[in-house]
């Protein structure tokens, strides 16, 4: 899919209304967003690959309770390509076909800031640091009708008087708000942030004084992994005087951690299938698990979400893939090179762009692809892109699912049959309903998710604009451990 096909205009209606233990059936407000998606320009200077190393600065993330930020841009985009106007939001809510997981997943991860031990939504598509903080305010998202504290359900406030590190910066505040209507606001300082054992002793970060949020009741605020210009800090103190396009940009914390000569310009993730896990993020090199010797290497594709004022307000990594292998005969072999090979099967849909998003659940492919796939599960599920009312690809709850793969510069990276189906609730008989993992874009955003990204070790080489994949045993990943069985590496 060439790049052009990404750069589309889009309303969505976005938010809901939070409620501790919201409804099945909750109101949904209805407000307008538009949005484009373009390639954003290359960063500068591209330094050379860094020498990959297993290092010691590793996080274990957890799953957090609620729904990722890319998953917002990712799903409002899909119900505008499906014709449908509900809202949606990170509220773990709602009746819509896969609503549940279309959500995708939040991760979080420790951080001690000043001091102060908190849990942080971990975000790669954007660029801020901060905590919310003692003696808040806290509104609807939607309404903002003042509401209590606990409304915000955020998890332990950041004390800036309990630090001894906090300066704050004079005349200036943040100012974010997300695509269901979700924002914060604070004033900006710089306080002493740790995270995977590496300290940054000044980090510039906002201890949100205003927020309108759906928490989640653990995480305290957010870090993003994205680059410096995606930074939303503004001179003043009254958000409401902020302009599109006067953003004063700064340095985030992994910048920080790498212009500073703390690490290497490198972070990589191994997502965990256990559900009760999350997974890994090593910074300036890989953890210690297992994985192929054999890496492949392939230029990043820095995309980007438009606001209507131009504005970009989320950024995904984007690679270009050769194309998807996939066959219901178990020992099948495929050929990823363009020479005839009568013994081995072709790829299809060569040459696409793919968003690499741990935030999103499900794999995202072209919709003759997705057909294809639900197809070749034994027994066969059925799958309908042009519905306008449903277009998911469901699957027998117990079909044996097809070999599938992704091949990323001639090397095919194969999806653990664990990963290629998905609970989504029950029918209204209680008999469980379950979908595949390979879903179709509806002509959209072709996005390897959650599903795809557990069977490698994803390295994000921010210095040098390129991403590398090595396959994963097919694993059980515990405490960094796995005991191998064939089929991880091809």
């Amino acid at each position: 899919m060439a790049l052009a096909a990404f750069l589309f205009a889009l309303s969505v209606s976005a938010a809901a209304i939070k409620l501790k233990e919201p409804p099945l059936a909750s109101p949904v407000p209805h407000f307008e967003h538009a949005y484009t998606v373009s390639r954003l320009p290359s960063r500068g200077s591209i330094q050379a690959m860094s020498e990959l190393r297993t290092v010691d600065s590793v996080i274990r993330l957890t799953r957090g309770n609620g729904s990722s930020l890319s998953s917002l841009y990712v799903q409002a985009m899909r119900l505008q390509d499906t014709g449908r106007k509900e809202g949606y939001s990170r509220l773990t809510t709602g009746s819509l076909p896969l609503v549940n997981i279309e959500q995708g997943t939040v991760f979080l991860a420790p951080v001690t800031v000043g001091g102060q031990d908190f849990d942080v939504v971990i975000d790669t598509g954007s660029s801020d640091p901060w905590l919310v903080s003692t003696g808040f305010d806290c509104v609807d998202p939607y309404t903002h009708d003042d509401e209590p504290e606990d409304y915000c359900y955020f998890g332990p406030l950041y004390n800036p008087s309990q630090s001894t590190t906090f300066t704050p910066i004079p005349n200036r505040n943040l100012n974010l708000s997300y695509a269901d209507g979700e924002f914060i606001n604070g004033l900006m300082g710089y306080e002493s942030f740790t995270m995977g054992g590496i300290t940054i002793p000044q980090q510039q970060f906002s201890a949100v004084n205003f927020a309108g949020w759906y928490g989640d009741g653990i995480s305290s605020g957010l870090v993003g992994f994205a680059y410096r210009t995606l930074t939303s800090a503004y001179a003043g103190t009254d958000p409401k005087a902020d302009k599109a396009g006067h953003q004063i940009s700064y340095d985030p914390s992994f910048v920080n951690m790498y212009t500073s000569n703390t690490t290497a310009p490198v972070f990589s993730m191994a997502m965990s299938r256990n559900e009760n896990e999350g997974g890994v993020m090593a910074l300036g090199g890989i953890p210690d698990i297992p994985h192929s010797p054999c890496w492949i290497s392939v230029p990043i594709i820095p995309v980007g979400v438009n606001a209507s004022s131009g504005e970009v307000v989320y950024e995904f990594y984007t690679i270009v893939i050769d194309g998807y292998a996939y066959s219901s005969d178990q020992s099948a072999q495929f050929n990823p090179y363009a020479s005839a090979n009568s013994r081995k099967r072709s790829l299809v849909g060569n040459g696409t762009q793919a968003i690499v998003d741990s935030g999103t659940s499900l794999m995202y492919v072209a919709n003759d692809v997705a057909v294809g796939v639900t197809f070749a599960f034994t027994p066969p599920g059925t799958c309908d892109p042009s519905s306008r009312t449903d277009p998911t690809c469901y699957v027998p709850c117990h079909s044996i699912p097809p070999v599938f793969g992704v091949t990323i510069k001639k090397k095919v990276f194969f999806v653990n049959a664990q990963d290629m189906i998905l609970q989504n609730g029950v029918d209204d008989n209680g008999i469980p309903v379950c979908i595949s993992a390979v879903q179709a874009d509806l002509k959209g955003l072709t996005i390897l998710g959650d599903s795809w990204m557990k069977n490698v070790l994803a390295v994000f080489d921010i210095g040098a604009e390129m991403m590398r994949f090595s396959a994963r045993e097919f694993y059980g990943l515990g405490s960094y451990g796995a005991t191998a069985s064939p089929g991880g590496y091809s």
